[in-house]
């Protein structure tokens, strides 16, 4: 029975309502022209949560379907999509829908439709059915919960170190909620622990919503739909991933309600932005009939039914509702291009990516092996990489360049130099408008016109620049001239170390500026872009940097090493890495004069080399270790591998420098977690983050011998830590190798296509 419900919203009187519903049919007329309205919410509580003060309570929504049952002809979702591929929609049609899945709905939501015997169709995310609360609902517990002061905050929310008020807390929870629902679902779920970490009271999370609750709800006459599992966004997701998220959602949901789900929404729901064409596609061979969207416009005889549009009114009076949905039944519907009338081919543009990098194999460094791993793993075609011929801190000729780029599975082309030789300071300002006339300028061209012509060679859509104070030009020229997508590789110690440099060394802020996307390697670095640089969180995607796990594995100590360095019956430390102070291999030498009088049978070994080798050999004379410690020097990267599997601690005490030069990521600490080894590393840069402590390897004050001797020592002393650490350590390898690194970046590169397609 229908209940007379009198609101302040349905107050037009009856001759201005009979004009509404004249002007609704002749929008929305019946048959094979019919138009269908497609409305959307989420939580109806009896009062709004003080962290959002402007949510929908149930006595606003109550007189919203007071209007639409005055006014429309409100249908299920299936029901409506039926009607419309037959040509047989009703005028006036409209459809109800609810997504996340929410307690409240049973006391608020089901009890108001059915008193009016409104129709409407749920789409629940399964995940927290039988287990957390949605990620949403958490943030709002954990912000609720934190203290007024001295929260460690996710990276890009420095500026609320103060939350002692409302205000602060109900923009942090806004922001929070915007940002990381478009980060990858490990980085959201470990920026939620975080914050969850430093309660300071109660988590208070609404009632649960689960397994029971959707059978009441099915129960009482209502329609289930599918909305993923987790609540990702699919533009976030690998295939596998997505492809899991769209159809172990529906497998569940049938399940508990023994009967059919047909329908899908896409979490947040924007075309190109949170899904494409794939997606759609995966949805359609998972089974569902229809999946909805969030943009404005209708859905028609012509529309896409992977792709139906919906929006969410907010009008508080009648005459804001007719307005809002008149409106909305003129806006043109947009679309993913490349997919008509339930199209199946994928759409988004074929990813052609320039990578521009001077420091690029067979050079060695971390950022070098790191671009390389990137471009191996990326699908053939999608990439191509522009590199130097000569090292420019020598001027001589890169060692087998030749031979490396013959055996890439990516093209590599090359020019003399990317960047100015490093010379000494100019004496003058004579001696400096001479290097840049003369030298600079016509080094600068030459790059261009090579860049150029790779660029218009092969149809280049995007740029991808490796070092931002000497390469971001190049980039910028790129995208001003051939309209290129920019974006710029950023490791960390390019961000925090002071600098300067001919033409560019002060101008990393407005390179910055300049990028469409700017990638971090850590949170570390992502923080200084958006601390130092003063970039918008909303701009900087973190890809920590993977390990090669089919070259970095598991294996016996290497027989030929043992015996070269006479290392039998040895306890064996090892540090990879250039020789330079921020690598804290003076430090580690220091606290082996401790180390030894413990473990009498410790070797240290140093692989790599740089200018700090002098300054170490001296110090190993001063401290009279030379037995116990060797500099190995430059390495294979097949031996590389061999020095790894043979030690048994992997130590890196890494710093900060006065200048701010620091560790960007780490990468080495997870090459020797791969090889099932425990490691040590220093408490700065981006090192906190690949080294987790306590669980991976232990983390130390790298500027304290005392502290890192102290770390050896307990590891040496603790088998069965040693055991847990090297376990987890290597499972922590195998989730990020490189092939998911490179599936993330395809991840950025097709979403930028994807937004400049929907530009035009």
């Amino acid at each position: 029975m229908t209940v007379a419900c009198k609101s302040p919203l349905a107050s037009f009187p009856t001759h201005q309502s009979s004009l509404v519903k004249a002007i609704f049919s002749l929008l929305a007329p019946h048959g094979v022209k019919g138009k269908l309205t497609i409305l959307v919410f989420h939580k109806i509580p009896p009062n709004a949560d003080p962290l959002v003060p402007d949510e929908l309570v149930i006595d606003r929504f109550e007189p919203m379907l007071d209007f639409l049952k005055a006014n429309f002809h409100v249908m299920f979702l299936g029901e409506a999509v039926d009607a419309l591929a037959k040509g047989t929609l009703p005028g006036r049609a409209l459809a109800i829908t609810f997504d996340d899945g929410y307690a409240d709905w049973l006391d608020t939501a089901c009890p108001a439709l059915l008193r009016r015997n409104l129709p409407a169709t749920f789409f629940i995310t399964t995940e927290q059915l039988s287990g957390q609360a949605i990620w949403h609902e958490r943030i709002l517990a954990a912000v609720r919960a934190l203290p007024d002061t001295g929260a460690v905050l996710p990276y890009g929310f420095s500026t609320y170190a103060q939350l002692d008020t409302l205000e602060s807390r109900i923009k942090l929870t806004r922001d929070l909620q915007e940002r990381l629902k478009y980060v990858p679902l490990a980085e959201r779920l470990a920026a939620i622990d975080l914050l969850e970490a430093q309660r300071r009271s109660a988590l208070v999370h609404p009632s649960p919503f689960t397994a029971d609750s959707v059978r009441a709800i099915h129960n009482h006459g209502f329609e289930i739909g599918a909305h993923t599992v987790r609540h990702p966004i699919l533009n976030e997701c690998t295939t596998s991933e997505a492809i899991a998220e769209i159809g172990s959602c529906r497998e569940e949901l049938e399940a508990i309600i023994s009967g059919p789900v047909t329908l899908f929404a896409y979490p947040n729901g924007r075309p190109g932005k949170d899904f494409n064409n794939e997606h759609a596609d995966m949805v359609k061979a998972a089974g569902y009939k229809a999946a909805v969207a969030t943009h404005v416009g209708v859905a028609s005889a012509s529309s896409d039914p992977f792709q139906l549009p919906r929006f969410s009114p907010w009008g508080s009076t009648d005459a804001r509702m007719a307005y809002q949905l008149a409106r909305n039944m003129v806006k043109k519907s947009w679309h993913l291009p490349g997919r008509k009338t339930g199209g199946n081919s994928p759409s988004a543009s074929e990813v052609r990516c320039l990578m521009i990098a001077s420091t690029f194999p067979p050079i060695h460094g971390g950022s070098a092996v790191v671009y390389e791993n990137l471009c191996a793993r990326m699908p053939t075609g999608s990439i191509r990489v522009l590199s130097a011929k000569f090292n420019y801190l020598t001027n001589r000729e890169i060692s087998d360049w030749h031979k490396h780029d013959k055996a890439t599975s990516f093209p590599v082309e090359r020019t003399k130099l990317l960047r100015p030789l490093m010379m000494p300071p100019p004496a003058n300002i004579f001696v400096s408008l001479y290097r840049l006339l003369c030298k600079d300028v016509p080094l600068y061209a030459r790059i261009f016109l090579k860049a150029a012509r790779i660029v218009r060679r092969h149809d280049i859509n995007i740029v991808c620049i490796g070092e931002l104070v000497t390469g971001s030009w190049i980039g910028i020229a790129l995208r001003k001239f051939f309209g290129t997508k920019l974006i710029i590789y950023v490791h960390g110690e390019e961000i925090t170390t002071a600098t300067g440099g001919r033409l560019h060394g002060m101008r990393r802020q407005r390179y910055l500026a300049e990028a469409d996307k700017v990638v971090a390697v850590s949170a570390f670095t992502c923080d200084a872009l958006t601390h130092e640089m003063s970039m918008p969180p909303n701009r900087i995607s973190l890809i920590q940097n993977g390990v090669d796990t089919d070259r970095f594995t598991p294996g016996p100590p290497v027989a030929d090493l043992i015996a070269r360095h006479n290392l039998l019956g040895k306890k064996i430390i090892l540090t990879v890495g250039r020789l330079v102070p921020r690598k804290g291999v003076d430090k580690a030498i220091m606290a082996m004069s401790e180390v030894r009088k413990k473990i009498p049978e410790v070797h240290y070994l140093v692989v790599g080399d740089g200018d700090y080798r002098a300054e170490l050999v001296h110090l190993i004379a001063e401290h009279r270790l030379s037995d116990c410690i060797t500099l190995v020097g430059k390495v294979s990267d097949d031996e590389l591998v061999n020095y790894l599997r043979t030690c048994d601690i992997f130590l890196m005490p890494n710093r900060t420098m006065p200048d701010g030069d620091t560790e960007g990521f780490g990468l080495v600490f997870r090459e020797a977690n791969a090889c099932r080894k425990p490691v040590i590393g220093g408490r700065a840069g981006g090192a906190v983050e690949a080294v987790i402590d306590g669980k991976t390897g232990m983390l130390v004050n790298g500027t304290d011998p005392q502290e890192i001797a102290g770390a050896i020592i307990k590891l040496f002393s603790d088998p069965r830590l040693v055991s847990a650490m090297s376990d987890y350590g290597y499972r922590i390898a195998q989730e990020n190798n490189t092939q998911s690194m490179a599936e993330k970046f395809l991840t950025i590169c097709e979403r930028l296509l994807r937004e400049h397609t929907k530009k035009q």
